[in-house]
């Protein structure tokens, strides 16, 4: 074949997909969200003299059209193969896969996240608790790369020193030390959470820490529907999903629970089903990120109270502590203001 007829026809081939790829950009329908990646997606941003003028339409426009690209979750699949096992990098975009785990990497360690947090802690202390008599204590949850970076040879935080930072800035709080009783395998493959069926014995090892009575006889339930975690859509590789397990017990069974997230405290399950079949399964445990909530113990009559100031990892251990005590109150000081905790 003739060179310029070669020529001609690449010319032709590329500049039909080009245009092909613009007119499919303009005629699709904006998607608002991507179940994959569990986020909001671009939308195309206000165009104004000012937003022209001070560039900031151009920076929101090119993540609009980032996020908004034909058939995007295909080429995300399509460079993180190659990515992985074809240039054999370290990481796609600071997400790790390592003995079948699905990882994000969290590296350097960021004191201004600790120091913020302990902050909290100590207001909440100095204000609510310390002429109480309560007793405090404080547990940290490792996230899955302390047992997963360092062996697949990524950036680690220093785990001893972030704890070591923690419990230095919280005299007040008893140390409950819960990292022998996790390996990578109690988390999920292609999620950040721990799976409930497996921190039975850190539950048991907190509430014996705490005085508290603890049995680890509970029934395993089995949500049919695949769990595919935070990671697995951020991987965009084929792996295999989750399944995703809740236990309960005759407290579990029997105790009522209410959410004051709205005016008026409404009764929720334990166990969530409904959201175990929605976007995110993993907030089927007491309904997810909930701001306040208080779980009634209708079998105890011990008077025990537990007060627990948790985030996500929260969620899945409360309900294993329900038997242990007449009253649990649940707080997530990211959705309430510190200040009216009392």
């Amino acid at each position: 074949m003739n060179k310029n007829i070669k020529n001609i026809l690449l010319t032709v081939l590329t500049a039909t997909l080009f245009i092909g790829f613009f007119i499919w950009n303009i005629a699709k329908e904006e998607t608002a969200f991507s179940d994959s990646e569990r986020r909001a997606l671009a939308s195309f941003p206000e165009l104004s003299i000012e937003s022209v003028v001070s560039g900031e339409f151009m920076k929101e426009f090119e993540d609009y059209t980032l996020d908004q690209f034909p058939a995007r979750d295909i080429f995300r699949s399509i460079k993180a193969f190659f990515s992985n096992y074809v240039f054999f990098n370290k990481d796609n975009n600071d997400v790790i896969l390592y003995d079948g785990h699905i990882s994000k990497l969290e590296y350097p360690l960021k004191g201004d996240m600790i120091d913020h947090a302990t902050e909290r802690f100590s207001f909440i202390y100095d204000s609510f608790i310390k002429d109480s008599g309560a007793k405090v204590y404080l547990s940290v949850v490792p996230d899955k790369n302390m047992f997963i970076a360092q062996k697949g040879g990524y950036l680690s935080l220093d785990y001893a020193s972030l704890i070591s930072s923690v419990r230095e800035k919280t005299p007040f709080a008893e140390y409950i030390d819960i990292t022998p009783f996790l390996s990578a395998d109690d988390y999920y493959f292609t999620d950040s959470h721990w799976r409930q069926e497996k921190i039975v014995d850190v539950a048991e090892h907190i509430a014996s820490e705490m005085g508290a009575v603890f049995s680890d006889e509970f029934t395993v339930n089995t949500v049919e529907k695949p769990f595919y975690g935070t990671y697995y859509g951020q991987a965009a590789l084929p792996v295999k999903p989750d399944g995703i397990s809740y236990l309960t017990n005759p407290a579990t069974d029997a105790c009522k629970v209410l959410s004051y997230g709205g005016k008026t405290p409404v009764e929720v399950p334990v166990y969530n089903l409904e959201n175990a079949n929605g976007k995110d399964p993993y907030e089927m445990f007491l309904s997810g990120n909930q701001a306040l909530l208080t779980i009634e113990n209708r079998l105890s009559s011990n008077g025990k109270e537990l007060v627990i100031f948790r985030d996500s990892f929260g969620s899945s251990l409360a309900p294993l502590l329900i038997q242990s005590y007449s009253k649990i109150t649940v707080v997530d000081i990211r959705y309430i203001n510190s200040a009216v905790i009392g």
